[in-house]
């Protein structure tokens, strides 16, 4: 077990100190902090119960007919929603202990799925149906959030495009939305009913540590892959082949936003903060000098991302911003420490990254 000596160490002392006190004193407990307890606690049940708060926000103003102000702030609820499913999928450990939650992920975002799939035609063919919504939306990728992306934002169409969208065939895309909504809400419920109620993320610090970085390691990979790297042109897969419809919130212009709402659920785990977490677990276990250099990387990606109005004017298929290397490669190193430093420093185990999906 990680930690065992320092474990011991500590309730030694508290025994010490405890016998100090005059003969009619109480002795005092002294609760060891768990990082792990600490993390569930602040990071994933956090993210989780937010996530259900942002989807209930969006439901409030799908009532009758839309405004223009109805629809901007479907579009900024749309954008809280999205940064808290970041923070939930890019901090998913659910999986690793409850094999009934594998799959949760996969069915609410069909991004860089592998399968070829056409979520906005698939949406636009159930808004042409004349059957009950629910029914014509009977795909789970037509009611994932990369299907509520394309419902909110339809192409990137101007807002009062938009709302007359919104507002036609007797507000079939309100009912659509409202739909979609549902249908995330309830697998949403389901991770925080798990990160609220679970004992096995906590029950052993190895189990937990290995998961953690496994999860760190292949959030990276993916960010710099498949939402920078692809659009870029910059993998070999697209060498110098740069596309920004391969980005992620394209409809939105959205992408930006993700990134840096991956990297701050990164920060949260690894960052020095006001509660204990994985940055301050491996740095009590002899990993101070890599828990250093992942935060100063996530400094640095996070500076970056600050130099960026979005994604999308940022590449081209004729060019892309300079930095955008730059940012990839800062990435690629963060993803490096976690890989090999963080994982040889606190002897886990790495899995291997299934790069053919997200």
């Amino acid at each position: 077990m990680i930690n065992t000596i320092t474990k011991l160490t500590l309730v030694a002392l508290i025994v010490l100190l405890n016998g100090c006190g005059s003969g009619n004193d109480s002795p005092t407990a002294l609760p060891e902090v768990n990082a792990f307890e600490s993390l569930q606690t602040n990071v994933l049940e956090a993210h989780g119960n937010a996530l259900i708060s942002a989807l209930e926000e969006a439901e409030q103003p799908l009532t009758g007919t839309l405004s223009q102000s109805d629809v901007e702030t479907l579009q900024n609820n749309f954008e809280t929603i999205m940064k808290e499913w970041k923070s939930v999928q890019n901090a998913y450990v659910a999986a690793d202990f409850d094999s009934a939650l594998i799959d949760i992920p996969q069915l609410m975002d069909f991004f860089h799925t592998g399968k070829s799939l056409d979520i906005a035609s698939d949406v636009d063919t159930a808004l042409a149906s004349t059957v009950n919504i629910e029914d014509a939306l009977f795909k789970n990728s037509s009611k994932s959030i990369t299907a509520l992306e394309y419902l909110v934002f339809a192409n990137g169409e101007s807002l009062s495009q938009i709302v007359t969208l919104m507002n036609a065939n007797n507000g079939r895309r309100i009912e659509a939305i409202k739909v979609s909504l549902a249908y995330l809400k309830v697998k949403a419920q389901i991770i925080a009913h798990f990160y609220k109620n679970d004992s096995k993320f906590i029950a052993d610090d190895l189990d937990a540590a290995n998961s953690v970085a496994n999860v760190l390691i292949d959030s990276a990979f993916r960010l710099k892959e498949f939402r920078i790297g692809e659009p870029a042109g910059i993998v070999a897969k697209y060498a110098d082949d740069p596309d920004p419809e391969r980005l992620e919130y394209l409809k939105s212009e959205l992408s930006l936003v993700a990134v840096k709402a991956i990297l701050l659920t990164h920060q949260e785990i690894m960052g020095e903060q006001s509660y204990e977490n994985f940055g301050s677990f491996a740095i009590e276990n002899s990993a101070e000098e890599v828990v250093t250099n992942i935060r100063v990387q996530l400094k640095l990606a996070l500076g970056l991302v600050a130099e960026f109005s979005t994604l999308e004017d940022a590449i081209s298929t004729t060019a892309i911003d300079p930095k955008i290397q730059t940012l990839y490669d800062t990435i690629k190193e963060l993803q490096r420490l976690y890989f090999e430093s963080l994982i040889q420093a606190l002897n886990l185990t790495e899995e291997i990254i299934e790069s053919d999906g997200d």
